[in-house]
């Protein structure tokens, strides 16, 4: 990962197994490219978000809007510090890749709309256009996964999430001020 993130995919497995301390014939061994060493990394993150994922929503110590915020908080531990940067080349250059990718992204989001839909019934959200939560959602981590946005505001990825989770459930009215109202 650390050479995914300094140099993106076009990393050299030449680099690769000097940062590792072996031979590129070990790393050859085990992988018998560069795209599928990247393509094990990939479905080794995704096997990860989907255990956590499941976790939290089956939890039954958490609440609706918790196991919400919980959800888009999911990284895994492998690609925890990965830039946007990586996301993009993947997508762009190894598109079959990616796929898998997308389909994770697309069950995080039937995760959400079912508990935005068991929210509107529990009377703890109101109901809302579900197709525009996701754009809008879509649209911030868009933004803000961008890493030179990161380093300019001195946030981490983890941080811009919980503040648009928090903004995004809960507006940016006051409380007391939406009460009186």
């Amino acid at each position: 990962m650390e050479e995914l993130n300094e140099h993106g995919v076009k990393f050299t497995m030449d680099n690769l197994a000097r940062r590792l301390g072996i031979s590129k014939r070990t790393l050859y061994e085990n992988f018998a490219s560069k795209e599928e060493l990247i393509g094990f990394i990939l479905q080794a993150a995704l096997d990860e978000i989907k255990i956590k994922r499941e976790a939290i929503f089956t939890d039954s110590q958490l609440d609706i809007q918790e196991k919400f915020k919980q959800l888009l908080l999911v990284r895994p531990s492998l690609c925890y510090q990965s830039t946007d940067r990586v996301a993009i080349e993947i997508k762009k250059f190894m598109p079959d890749y990616w796929r898998p990718v997308e389909a994770s992204i697309d069950e995080l989001w039937r995760m959400i709309e079912s508990l935005i839909r068991e929210g509107e019934q529990a009377g703890c959200f109101r109901t809302v256009f579900f197709p525009a939560v996701r754009v809008m959602f879509k649209g911030a981590f868009h933004e803000f996964a961008n890493h030179e946005f990161l380093l300019q505001n001195k946030v981490t990825m983890r941080e811009m999430i919980v503040f648009m989770t928090d903004i995004l459930l809960f507006g940016v009215v006051n409380k007391e001020n939406a009460e009186q109202k």
